[in-house]
């Protein structure tokens, strides 16, 4: 088995290698993407095995002190069509900032798989992004 990394695709919002066979992306999900170019944002991630980083989106699922953004039905929707899996239970924001005097907080960042609940917490925490 080849043991190399090959860079399958890179640009300002992802970053797909291929290890030993799986395929693993770095993403971004910028805010600025809705509507239409959101869904075609998530369809062109299809191919990865995996996927952790900052989605910018905000669901009760998987950040219950928050409220569900207008970008949330189509992420739901793609994750359920596509086989993928949220590997991580809320344990607390992942994400924090101050604005006007007031923190806010979000669990933003996520690592999500094709059999997510395979993989174990100690090798998650190292997944997960640093905000």
């Amino acid at each position: 088995m080849d043991r190399a990394v090959k860079v399958i695709r890179e640009d300002k919002r992802l970053a797909l290698v291929e290890v030993w066979g799986h395929k693993l992306g770095g993403i971004y999900a910028d805010g600025k993407l809705s509507g239409g170019k959101w869904r075609k944002w998530l369809e062109d991630l299809n191919e990865a095995d995996c996927l952790v980083g900052d989605w910018n989106t905000h669901n009760q699922a998987w950040d219950p002190l928050t409220q569900d953004d207008t970008r949330v039905k189509d992420m739901e929707e793609w994750i359920v069509e596509k086989g993928f899996e949220i590997g991580r239970e809320y344990d607390g924001p992942t994400y924090e900032r101050i604005v006007n005097g007031r923190r806010q907080q979000s669990g933003i960042d996520l690592f999500i798989s094709r059999g997510s609940k395979n993989w174990q917490k100690v090798k998650l925490d190292k997944f997960l992004s640093d905000h």
